[in-house]
């Protein structure tokens, strides 16, 4: 956490020289981008990579982008070549869309691609209504290598009103992860990590809202503050959905609560993606409280 600098090449270069493609993909709808602790930028689309680990070594820029997102419209079959004693493809080239400085078109069928790899209902799709639904998201996918696991925070809140950085677990109903103890192990990392790490993981976060506000890709409830002095780290994560119907929070809210209170601030069980995710006083509905 301590790598990033809010000085590196690659912001100073965004910040002040604004190319074309980057004010392309910064105002597309549905469009979120996070800064990596390694001095680069991930650019996300439904869960999917627009731009993998963008970097700048002073000269130019580069990233990368998985091949299955970038195939054209054609629907056309490949075929099969059984003429020699090993099955081959027929010699043809597989087409890519054309592309220039992510412009409109190409991306709404690089967004088309990824969003039939992560549907709306998938967990990925699920992460990417929240970040585009609510203004208070500032970063997702958070990783760290932590007791020789590797540690993967889907979301992470900043809660304006009382000034806590909140890490989030997002999950969905068909998680069978749920109905046992390794959500209680999962979340017990979590804990352990922000109690061992909180003071870094506080000035990490200050850092990543000073580069996103500089650059000015913050979520609108961001935007207005200033800096995220004085905010604390709530040590507890909060276990987050987005997909629940009421009979099934009726049925499992109960166990799940039972196996992670000690280990979680809360649990929101949430049927929709636009609900605030600060940590309330108490338990109300089906925001829990522990």
């Amino acid at each position: 956490m301590k790598r990033l600098n809010t000085k590196n090449k690659l912001f100073l270069e965004l910040e002040t020289k604004k190319p074309d493609w980057w004010k392309n993909i910064v105002s597309e709808k549905g469009v979120y981008i996070d800064i990596r602790k390694d001095n680069y930028i991930d650019i996300y689309f439904n869960g999917g990579n627009i731009i993998r680990e963008l970097k700048f070594d002073g000269k130019k820029y580069s990233g990368s982008i998985n091949y299955k997102y970038l195939l054209s419209e054609r629907s056309e079959y490949i075929k099969y070549d059984f003429a020699n004693t090993k099955v081959l493809l027929a010699q043809k080239i597989i087409d890519l869309l054309s592309f220039a400085d992510f412009e409109t078109k190409s991306l709404k069928r690089i967004k088309d691609n990824i969003s039939k790899h992560f549907p709306a209902s998938s967990e990925k799709g699920i992460q990417a209504k929240f970040v585009n639904n609510t203004d208070y998201f500032l970063d997702t996918e958070f990783a760290y290598n932590y007791k020789s696991t590797k540690l993967r925070i889907d979301l992470v809140w900043i809660d304006v009103s009382n000034k806590k950085i909140i890490l989030i677990e997002l999950k969905t109903m068909g998680d069978s992860r749920l109905y046992t103890n390794e959500i209680y192990g999962q979340l017990k990392k979590y804990n352990d990590f922000a109690i061992k790490f909180e003071k870094d993981i506080v000035q990490y976060y200050q850092k990543v809202f000073e580069i996103k506000k500089k650059l000015n890709i913050l979520p609108k409830g961001l935007s207005a503050i200033s800096s995220l002095k004085d905010f604390v780290l709530e040590k507890k994560p909060l276990l987050l959905f987005g997909d629940c119907q009421q009979k099934w929070i009726n049925n499992n809210a109960k166990d799940i609560n039972a196996r992670i209170d000690k280990v979680a601030v809360g649990a929101y069980y949430f049927g929709g993606t636009k609900y605030n995710c600060g940590v309330i006083s108490k338990t109300n509905r089906n925001r829990y409280i522990f």
